[in-house]
């Protein structure tokens, strides 16, 4: 089984006028996850209303993969959350620095879809490896397009780099000349591009075959004297549970059900020994 990448939405929006369109950013995010290959793997979990005291809160208790902060930013290389009364108030980028630098745990990628989040970006993704921002203002269409897209294509086990520039073009699909305001930003010494989240099952797994109980019995009855006492030689505790005075087929029969007992060592070490015994022939 695969395991499970956490994607932590944040969502903050203070201002009573110009209010965002947050909750349609997470439907979009929401029914892309679901149609994709992966969608049980990528995992969202959403806050809402953030405040500035539940950053810490909020890492500390899902411990996410990916970190997206839908809500406002300034040019004063801020985002703006509320504070315990409600009011909008600045986070400054070496807060939001420290933050992840202290917490940054299993945090691989930062998404912030706010207006003029580019310097955060920039320093967060020292820090963390890879973060989104906007290096001017971005409408709120534009953000949920790309949004959308970017989880759409982590869901399919695509690289980050390949999810951001397919949410850039999905920008460009609908005649959104905004894809130039989103920026990748990555730590010196890698490439987002042979960055995962989500790592695809190998094609050439081979899954072995369950042994035939019936094959098992049949080849081991069909082994003369000899050979019969060699393999059962080869199993460690076999020869207590295999009569002396019977016939080959029979004593196969009690050897097979002895494996399968609760004491017994299954039948694949019989199947194993049995193919030892073919390479000691061949040998």
């Amino acid at each position: 089984m695969m395991a499970k990448i956490k994607v932590l939405f944040l969502a903050s929006d203070p201002f009573k006028q110009n209010a965002l369109a947050l909750d349609e950013e997470i439907r979009a995010i929401t029914a892309k996850i679901r149609a994709a290959e992966y969608r049980d793997t990528l995992e969202l979990v959403s806050a809402w209303a953030v405040r500035r005291d539940d950053l810490q809160q909020l890492l500390l208790q899902h411990q996410p993969h990916v970190v997206h902060f839908s809500g406002h930013g300034s040019r004063a290389e801020q985002l703006i959350l509320k504070d315990q009364n409600g009011q909008p108030r600045p986070v400054s980028k070496p807060a939001l620095v420290g933050l992840f630098k202290a917490l940054k745990d299993n945090v691989r990628v930062v998404v912030l879809n706010a207006c003029h989040s580019k310097p955060q970006a920039e320093a967060i993704a020292q820090v963390i490896g890879c973060a989104i921002g906007m290096n001017t203002a971005i409408g709120d269409e534009a953000a949920i397009i790309f949004a959308a897209a970017f989880y759409q294509a982590l869901a399919f086990g695509r690289s980050v780099q390949a999810a951001f520039d397919l949410g850039k073009n999905a920008l460009m699909l609908e005649d959104i000349p905004e894809e130039e305001t989103l920026e990748l930003f990555v730590r010196d010494g890698l490439d987002a591009s042979n960055i995962s989240l989500i790592a695809p099952p190998p094609n050439d797994v081979v899954h072995p075959r369950p042994v035939d109980r019936l094959s098992v019995v049949l080849t081991l009855g069909a082994l003369d004297s000899a050979d019969f006492e060699s393999n059962v030689a080869s199993i460690p505790g076999a020869f207590p549970h295999v009569s002396r005075h019977v016939t080959i087929p029979e004593k196969a029969a009690e050897l097979v059900r002895w494996a399968e007992s609760p004491t017994g060592p299954g039948l694949d070490a019989m199947q194993k020994a049995l193919d030892h015994l073919r390479e000691a022939r061949r040998g």
